[in-house]
């Protein structure tokens, strides 16, 4: 007949598999990337602490521009339309700058590994730089931190790895 102690302790080693085994590392990325419109907040490089890098723009006035056409609604935002798909998260997206704009580009997201893939292309003309910027790096993205309110997306522009920064509306 087995003691209450060893009892004790198979109870305790069962309870402890079950908690291991409800780990879960993977994010729900349904949850983190849909039903939302993401805004833009920020372009910067990798370890920068800046809203965007040095040497965006040319002058005063573009970055003045692009400011201004950043506040304005429907500019400079991004939303997807993602499902769980025989244990892959897929998808499209949608994403406008100011006067072009990325529609129903494929998306496949990876919860587990944070990686992000984003196949598309850009419908219109851009002349302002953060708006190329923006869209221009939504088709390199590679990998994305974040949660359902705050979201960094990594890509990478010719050997720099930089960040956007996106805030749920």
């Amino acid at each position: 007949m087995m003691n209450l102690k060893h009892m004790g302790c198979c109870l305790l080693a069962c309870l402890l598999l079950a908690a291991l085994q409800a780990c879960d590392n993977e994010d729900d990325v349904v949850e983190i990337f849909t039903e939302k419109t993401w805004k833009l907040v920020r372009v910067a490089n990798e370890d920068g602490k800046e809203q965007f890098y040095k040497g965006l723009w040319n002058s005063e006035k573009e970055e003045e521009n692009s400011r201004e056409a950043l506040k304005l609604d429907g500019n400079f935002t991004l939303t997807f339309n993602l499902a769980e798909v025989e244990g892959e998260t897929i998808g499209t997206c949608k994403a406008h700058g100011i006067k072009a704009s990325i529609d129903d580009a494929s998306v496949r997201v990876d919860g587990k590994d944070h990686t992000l893939g984003i196949s598309g292309r850009i419908v219109g003309s851009e002349t302002d730089k953060l708006a190329r910027v923006f869209l221009n790096g939504l088709l390199n993205v590679y990998k994305y931190e974040g949660d359902t309110q705050s979201m960094t997306l990594y890509f990478k522009d010719g050997n720099t790895v930089r960040v956007m920064g996106f805030r749920a509306q």
